[in-house]
Order: C-alpha cells, then structure tokens, then sequence
C-alpha cells in the first residue's frame, strides 16, 4: 500500500510539473509583436493555377460575379485587359460572400453576406463560415455557427467579422445572426480552424470588425461596436480563449464626423498605431452596398495605459 501511495505521489507531483510548464507565460516581446509580425502565406493552389502570387488576392466584391474570386492584378495599373480572374466552382454555389481571413497555411475563410438588397442566402444558412483549403483549393463549410429564425425580426446579416490570430492559431468571428434592430444579441466566436469547433463565446456585444493585438502589453481581441461608435477590447488566455470583461478603449465620435460611423476593420500599422476603417451601419440590408469609408487613427500612451485618436479622419 505504501508502494503504491508513493507511486501516486510522484505521478501527481509530474503531472503538476508539467501543467505548469504548459501554462508558460508569453514573454512582454512576444506579446507586443501580436498583430504587427507578419505570418500569413499565400495558397498554394495559387500558384498552382499559374496565377502569380504577388500580384494575386481573393475578392468578394467583383462586379457581376458571385462568390469568391481570384484576382490577378496587371503589372500596370493602366493595363485592365491583362487582368485575370479564376472560379472555383465550389467558391459559387453558396451566393455572395464578405469579408475573408487567410492562416499561415494559407487556408481562406469566409461567411455569406447580402450584396444590395438581397441576402442571395436564406437567412437561416447565412449563420456559416466557409474554409479554402490552401492545398486543393476547395472550399466547404467550416462550422455552423446558429440557424437565425426570419420570423423573429432578427438584422438581415450574420457573420460580419473574421480574423485569424496567428499567434493563438485561432479564429475569431463576430456574427449578429440572432439580434433585432432593438435587441443586441451578438457573439463573438473562439473557433478552432483545425476542425471548426467552438471554443469559447464572448455574447451580447454586436460587432463588425474583430483584431487580435499585443501592443498594450495584454493579448487583446480589439472589435468595433454596432451600437455605438466605440471601439472595444477584451483580454485573452494565452491559448486565445476570453478573460475578464470588455472595455471601451475610444470612439470614433468627435466634432464634425458622422454619429453613424462604425468600424469596419481594425489593425495595427508597423508602429504600433490602431488604424479603424468605418462607415455607416444601420441594421438594413442597404448596409450591404460598398460605401466611401473613414479612416481614424489611435496611438497607445504606455504612460497613462490609454488610446488617444489621432487623426479623425
């Protein structure tokens, strides 16, 4: 018996070893380099289409065209007939899609989403995100995130948001598939890209741009607010899951601008600098169209630990 108790002692004490290992925290260099270091590749499917890489992107938005699209720039700005484009046939069969996010695989991700008046999805499908595989090029459905009910007097939208954190290797999706022009039920989605499992939930906040950033000294998920004009930030683990409550860190509000402004994408610049591209968002599907946006700039004061706007736009 004591043979076996000193057994289990020792199993105890190595697996607490090893749990503490695990939980190493990030170094203040690894976390401020979150957001700014680049890491994303090209597919290589890209390359395989005879499509140069550098001069190559996807586009959700080319005129007369559903879906995704592989565009290949001219080498010349003036020279628009040596533009090329390529369809995947499984990149069409799911109507229009928005915003796309790409891993450091080079995997694409993207979510349906309305163009002008029409969702081109039902509204009960639309609650989806979509992977490219880098290798074959094909594309499928990741994860289903809810099944809206039209009935209810949900927004004609659903996932908005994307942004893979390549640090965490995780993927973070805003959707306001189960919100109403009153009731702001949105939530912000942890997901493995591995297999498309749910890994944590961020619920109740609406927003249409997520981007994760170190440059505070924390590992935050930065999201723009629909409700309002602020920009918001909420901790994560070391392993990209939510921790604490989310803040505001600033608003687009100042004198002279649109109170309708609301962020559409988030990132850093290579200082440091929050850079937020917003229009107008008003829960409609004319919400849809392509509008003029307005770019706004935030630096990071470490001394008074806060965001300043910089430049208004």
């Amino acid at each position: 018996m004591k043979f076996v108790s000193v057994v289990s002692l020792l199993i105890l004490i190595v697996s607490s070893y090893s749990c503490t290992k695990e939980k190493k925290e990030m170094s203040s260099d690894e976390i401020t380099q979150i957001g700014m270091s680049p890491c994303r590749s090209s597919a290589p499917f890209v390359k395989q289409l005879g499509f140069d890489p550098t001069r190559s992107d996807l586009s959700t938005s080319e005129p007369g065209m559903v879906g995704v699209v592989l565009v290949e720039h001219p080498r010349k700005a003036a020279d628009s007939l040596s533009k090329r484009t390529y369809q995947d046939v499984s990149w069409t069969r799911n109507g229009w899609m928005g915003n796309t996010t790409v891993d450091i695989d080079g995997n694409i991700y993207t979510a349906p989403f309305p163009k002008g008046r029409e969702t081109g999805t039902p509204l009960k499908e639309m609650d989806k995100v979509f992977k490219i595989d880098a290798e074959t090029g094909v594309m499928e459905v990741l994860t289903k995130l809810s099944q809206p009910d039209s009935s209810a007097e949900v927004v004609p939208f659903a996932v908005l948001g994307l942004y893979f954190d390549c640090h965490g290797k995780k993927l973070y999706v805003s959707s306001i598939a189960e919100s109403t022009k009153t009731k702001e039920n949105g939530i912000i989605y942890v997901i493995d890209p591995s297999n498309g499992k749910v890994e944590d939930q961020l619920k109740g906040h609406d927003a249409g741009a997520v981007f994760v950033g170190g440059i505070t000294g924390e590992k935050r998920l930065y999201f723009g607010g629909l409700r309002t004009s602020d920009i918001y930030s909420i901790q994560l683990t070391d392993d990209g899951k939510f921790e604490g409550e989310a803040r505001s860190e600033g608003t687009l509000l100042h004198t002279g601008n649109s109170s309708s402004d609301r962020a559409r994408n988030i990132r850093f610049d290579e200082n440091g600098n929050l850079l937020v591209s917003a229009s107008a968002f008003d829960f409609t599907l004319a919400d849809a169209t392509v509008k003029k946006e307005t770019s706004y700039q935030f630096s990071y004061d470490k001394g008074k630990k806060k965001w300043t706007m910089v430049d208004g736009g």
